[in-house]
């Protein structure tokens, strides 16, 4: 992965100190991103790419050849500064004491948060929807899952509404966590769970999506439907000394690219 425009090359220490950081902030990340489990990723194409172009809009003249506009779709960029002390660098490097990063896996989690966030919600100051409000997608409502076995009957419900729609899969599900932990529990009769159940009906991948705030999202995978459009993945650059301290920024920039909503249903 490129790391042209991070400034790398003006900070003063070594390069296994980048390998720290970089380790702590991809995992951090990990630990908090769902969407893009979910959904089918291209790219990175480099921080240069600013937007993309979506479907076509045709416009018809009654005694006028057609129109045809592509729709721009801009790529956001999320960022989060941090800072790490001088003498805890120098520490490292000269003694090879345990260098704390916390600050660097704060910043690392808020740009994860916020990417889930907008790639679920969008940007309404913006204009832009997400995966689980934009126009066109279908949804059903979920029942209680009190009782083991609702939720597989609800994810069916949701799964036959995709393929009347001519979307038959594979299918990725992505639940907030209070119902995703509720999958855990085990038949009255057997040591199946209906985590279990549902593996052989998604397919692809479950997973808990802690920015979704109730219900869930399952989709037919495939970049044919959705994707992820990346121009910088997440990364750290060096801002540059302030004081006793040395800066930092987290950053990447990205966008939702939904060609297809129907082949999405929102359980609500």
């Amino acid at each position: 992965m490129s790391t042209k425009f991070l400034h790398r090359e003006d900070s003063p220490f070594e390069e296994e100190i980048w390998d720290r950081i970089d380790e702590t902030v991809i995992e951090a990340a990990k630990s908090q991103l769902s969407a893009r489990q979910l959904l089918h990723v291209e790219g990175p194409y480099g921080l240069g790419l600013k937007s993309i172009t979506s479907s076509d809009m045709n416009q018809k003249e009654s005694e006028r050849a057609n129109i045809s506009v592509s729709e721009i779709l801009p790529l956001a960029e999320i960022h989060q500064d941090f800072s790490l002390p001088i003498r805890d660098i120098a520490n490292y490097e000269r003694f090879n004491k345990p260098l704390n990063l916390k600050t660097a896996a704060q910043a690392a989690i808020a740009c994860a948060k916020q990417e889930d966030s907008f790639l679920y919600y969008g940007s309404k100051p913006r204009g832009i929807d997400g995966l689980l409000n934009s126009e066109g997608t279908q949804s059903i409502e979920l029942q209680p899952w009190d009782e083991v076995g609702t939720a597989v009957n609800d994810i069916i419900q949701a799964i036959t509404k995709l393929d009347d729609a001519g979307f038959h899969g594979p299918y990725t599900l992505g639940l907030a966590p209070q119902r995703f932990n509720l999958l855990f529990r085990r038949y009255p009769r057997g040591n199946m769970t209906e985590m279990d159940h549902l593996k052989s009906i998604i397919t692809k991948k479950t997973v808990k999506a802690p920015s979704i705030s109730s219900g869930g999202v399952v989709l037919s995978y495939g970049g044919q439907y959705a994707s992820i459009v990346l121009g910088q993945d997440l990364m750290t650059g060096f801002i540059g000394p302030s004081g006793a301290e040395y800066e930092f920024i987290v950053f990447e920039s990205l966008t939702l690219r939904l060609l297809q909503p129907a082949a999405v249903c929102i359980l609500k």
